[in-house]
């Protein structure tokens, strides 16, 4: 780990847990995956993500920005928990939409989510074998899909600061 490149904590709460995706920018992944607990507790999952804090020292919290969905009020209570606890620990907080998220992959030429991990796959290829498989409307979306909308935080912030 190169200590004068900013490690980077891209969290990404939804309702299975959190995914998650440290990285030093510009393409190095550390580590990621997804966090849940049993039964689902914003406090457990609050203290999840500060040991993450804790091992990782990230200099910067990526999150999605609240009130996304309409069944969002637990996750959205768990971000604004997040951005409290990186107050609390002098780490600044870049929240990005899932618009803005859009917007940069279309750039690349991702239209769709599938195309999006497609991307991810190609800069990240580690991510591969979690990689969801294109999914048909009726069907729900991949577990593994909330670990690719952390890392396309980070793709996000990387392409909207530099």
């Amino acid at each position: 780990m190169n200590p004068e490149t900013p490690v980077i904590l891209a969290l990404y709460p939804n309702a299975i847990g959190i995914g998650y995706a440290c990285l030093q920018i510009p393409e190095r992944l550390l580590d990621y995956g997804i966090a849940t607990v049993k039964p689902m507790s914003n406090s457990k999952l609050l203290t999840r993500t500060e040991k993450f804090m804790d091992y990782y020292k990230p200099k910067i919290i990526l999150l999605r920005e609240t009130g996304l969905s309409k069944n969002s009020g637990r996750t959205d209570k768990l971000i604004e928990a997040i951005s409290t606890l990186s107050g609390e620990k002098d780490l600044p907080v870049y929240r990005y939409t899932k618009q803005q998220i859009k917007d940069v992959f279309e750039i690349f030429g991702a239209k769709s989510k599938f195309e999006m991990v497609e991307r991810i796959v190609r800069m990240l290829p580690e991510l591969g074998p979690r990689a969801p498989k294109q999914k048909k409307w009726y069907e729900k979306e991949d577990y593994n899909m909330v670990l690719f909308n952390a890392v396309s935080l980070a793709v996000t912030h990387t392409y909207l600061t530099e």
